[in-house]
C-alpha cells in the first residue's frame, strides 16, 4: 500500500518537473533570473550584478549592448540599472531593477513578487504588463492590472523608488 502512495507522488513531480521545462522553454528563465540588481537603491552599470547575491543572474544581452552597434557586446555607458526599493504588499514583496539609457527608460526587471498559490500567478501575469507600461509610459504612473491590485501598487512604489534614485 505505501508503494501505491509513493507512485501517486511521483507521477506528480514528474509531470510538475515537465511542465517547468516547458514553461522555461516558452517564456524563459523566472524573472529574477535575468534581473541586475538585488540591492535596493543602487546604481549599477548594465551587466554588473553587484558581486554574488542569492537570486541573481547575468544581465540581459540587450541591456549590455550598444544602440548604435546592437549584438556587439560593448557597454554603452550611459546605460545603468537601478534597483528600486522593496515594496512590502499584503501577499508579500514587490522589487523592480529599472534600467535607463540615458534618461530614458527601456527596462523593468522583477527582482521580488509575491509569492504562494495564487500570489505567483497574478504576479506572473501581471508584472510583465506592468513592465510594458511603464517603458511605454516612461514614469510610474501606470494604470493598475485588473486582480493584481497589491502587485501593481507595489510595483509603482519600487520603480518609482528607483527613477528617484537615478535623479
Amino acid at each position: 500500500m505505501t508503494a501505491h502512495r509513493w507512485r501517486g507522488t511521483f507521477v506528480y513531480l514528474g509531470a510538475l518537473a515537465g511542465l517547468a521545462a516547458i514553461a522555461v522553454a516558452r517564456f524563459g528563465g523566472l524573472p529574477f533570473e535575468q534581473a541586475a540588481p538585488t540591492v535596493a537603491g543602487s546604481t549599477l552599470p548594465a551587466g554588473d550584478t553587484g558581486g554574488s547575491t542569492s537570486g541573481s543572474g547575468p544581465a540581459t544581452p540587450d541591456a549590455t549592448t550598444s544602440p548604435s552597434n546592437p549584438g556587439t557586446g560593448t557597454t554603452d555607458p550611459s546605460t545603468v540599472t537601478v534597483g528600486g526599493d522593496v515594496a512590502q504588499t499584503p501577499y508579500g514583496p514587490v522589487q523592480v531593477a529599472v534600467t535607463f539609457t540615458g534618461t530614458r527608460i527601456v527596462d523593468v526587471q522583477t527582482v521580488q513578487a509575491p509569492v504562494g498559490p495564487e500570489s505567483s500567478q497574478i504576479a506572473a501575469r501581471s508584472t510583465p504588463v506592468l513592465a510594458q507600461e511603464v517603458v511605454s509610459a516612461q514614469s510610474a504612473h501606470i494604470d493598475t492590472v485588473s486582480g493584481a491590485t497589491y502587485t501593481s501598487e507595489g510595483y509603482r512604489e519600487s520603480v518609482q523608488s528607483a527613477i528617484d534614485a537615478r535623479g
